[in-house]
């Protein structure tokens, strides 16, 4: 055995270029492959990222009855210690309480239903980045008693920087609440939905207003990637409260999750035609090489070398180049996508503000997860190991005298 490795691989690099060609057509299967893949899920986590940090987070831990009825009745006891024990947690960067409702919101003559978010700025900021979309004014700080409005409702109210807003609502229990605020800042929120009807408080004033005192209607969880949030939400369901419970950004948009799932359902179509190509690719290169060394092998079977060791050496020899293909291949996938993930490509100008109008940033990204390479190298080996028969039956049906003329 040891012999017919060290044959096989002589062999390989008696003819230098024959082999380079075999490696260069797995090396760029490899690459087109990772390619692909890299920038399919690196769309998804641009998409699942600008998602959750528009509002949900990756997770939230909110009552048990608050998703299906949105009130402040369905608030809970966001407690200190509750928070951080699920800041403790590995994997987690950070948590952070709202409380959610809505007010009637009005100047002078105007009114307009709002919703009302209570936050907790420093943290919020981290999450959402709503500093850097006030085109007015200043950004909330802790203890803050104004009000940041987005720029569509302050447009339809007629409210400026400095001019007073006021809100009535239903606090929590149904008790009366109403209040004067000072317009701080005027945002403008990427979705238009929000964007004409929403208003931020700091989170001890939103509680003050409707005599929520020390509650919340979530506690907003972030992590580094989406792919931590099924671990993440284990660990904490086993420190929550029995009227508590944990709900991931799948739950909350199951819509983003299904269009992402027919997304990737069609890629991995695209994906096995584009497999196709390379089987027929890697096969055609294995062809020309029996071809090209047809009387070689008679040769050598005239002599005494029985076809059953011929084989051996040729199965080695495939699996070398397979193996030499797909190692190159994935390094060299993994640097030409690492250049690519620090620099995304930019869109054209159409599909660019197409991205902005959903408040998605105008690039093509692309992913490193390590199983998007090892992956392709994998399944490629696995066809140059099915590829590898031919080489295999071809010296089994090897007649001499044919093979002497060729």
């Amino acid at each position: 055995m040891k012999t017919d490795i060290k044959l096989a691989w002589r062999n390989l690099w008696r003819n230098r270029r024959r082999t380079i060609i075999a490696i260069s057509s797995i090396v760029f299967s490899v690459l087109l492959a990772s390619w692909m893949r890299s920038m399919q899920e690196g769309s998804y986590n641009s998409m699942i990222e600008n998602s959750v940090k528009f509002y949900s987070g990756y997770l939230q831990v909110q009552d048990t009855a608050f998703w299906d009825e949105r009130t402040l009745n369905n608030s809970f006891k966001a407690s200190a210690d509750l928070k951080t024990q699920i800041e403790n947690i590995k994997d987690v960067t950070l948590v952070s309480n709202r409380i959610e409702s809505y007010a009637l919101a009005a100047n002078n003559i105007k009114s307009k239903p709002a919703i009302v978010l209570g936050i907790e700025p420093e943290a919020e900021d981290r999450i959402t980045n709503i500093s850097n979309k006030i085109k007015s004014g200043k950004f909330l700080t802790k203890g803050d008693k104004g009000a940041i409005l987005c720029q569509g409702l302050a447009n339809y109210l007629k409210l400026a920087v400095g001019d007073t807003l006021v809100m009535i609502g239903q606090g929590y229990h149904g008790i009366s609440a109403s209040g004067l605020f000072i317009v701080k800042g005027i945002m403008k929120h990427p979705i238009a939905e929000f964007n004409n009807n929403t208003i931020y408080l700091d989170i001890e004033t939103a509680r003050d207003f409707y005599s929520a005192y020390g509650l919340s209607t979530s506690m907003v969880i972030m992590t580094n990637d989406h792919y931590q949030v099924k671990h993440l939400k284990k660990e904490i369901e086993k420190i929550l409260p029995p009227k508590n419970r944990v709900m991931t950004w799948v739950d909350m948009q199951p819509d983003l999750e299904q269009l992402i799932e027919s997304d990737r359902a069609g890629g991995k179509i695209m994906l096995g035609i584009l497999y196709m190509i390379i089987a027929f690719g890697m096969f055609g290169v294995v062809l020309m090489m029996v071809k090209e060394r047809t009387r070689e092998f008679g040769v050598i079977h005239a002599l005494g070398m029985q076809k059953g060791k011929l084989s051996v050496i040729m199965f080695f020899e495939t699996i070398f180049i397979g193996l030499l293909g797909c190692a190159t291949g994935v390094l060299i996938s993994y640097l030409f996508c690492l250049y690519f993930f620090y620099h995304p490509i930019p869109l054209s100008e159409e599909m660019a503000k197409a991205y902005e109008q959903y408040g998605m940033e105008p690039y093509m990204y692309f992913s490193l997860k390590a199983s998007l390479f090892y992956g392709q190298m994998i399944l490629v080996f696995f066809i140059s190991l099915i590829i590898s028969v031919f080489p295999i039956y071809s010296i089994s049906r090897l007649k001499i005298t044919d093979a002497m003329r060729s």
